[in-house]
């Protein structure tokens, strides 16, 4: 996160052909640099009937404002199990707020689905299959760190 670099024109362009809407492009160019680079790292893992629930699963965290010290701070007070608020709660709750943010802009199901459950259980309008190479393509966009914590 702290050397994200900008998408090229050409990954913006592979953004813009994945999006159905201007506002999931949207949603998606609002969030900060290393966002983007993970959401398009975890759409081109995904086979290809997942990749906008892949592209646009963290659209959420955008809104809490944090950058990387907060979310650190965040991520390690989950850790601990430590209670946490405002930013710092909206932070670690990123996926219902991303989930809520795709229904305001009309994606389908499975995307509002996957952003608002990936860091917990499958639901069961995701099948097992799809939740599993969701799960596997957020994994491989994010090599040699740990699990998500939430």
């Amino acid at each position: 996160m702290l050397f994200s670099r900008p998408l090229s024109e050409a990954e913006q362009d592979e953004v813009r052909s994945l999006c159905r809407s201007d506002e999931e492009t949207a949603l998606f160019f609002t969030q900060p640099d290393a966002d983007q680079q993970h959401g398009l790292a975890t759409a081109r893992h995904a086979a290809p009937g997942l990749r906008r629930a892949a592209l646009l699963h963290d659209v959420g965290k955008q809104v809490s404002g944090l950058g990387v010290i907060g979310r650190s701070i965040a991520s390690a007070a989950a850790k601990l199990r430590l209670p946490v608020g405002g930013r710092y709660a909206q932070y670690l709750d990123h996926g219902p707020v991303g989930a809520g943010l795709l229904e305001e802009a009309g994606a389908e199901e499975i995307v509002v689905e996957y952003a608002r459950h990936h860091h917990g259980t499958r639901p069961a309008t995701i099948s097992y299959e799809d939740w599993m190479l969701l799960m596997e393509a957020d994994r491989k966009a994010r090599p040699n760190t740990a699990p998500p914590i939430r």
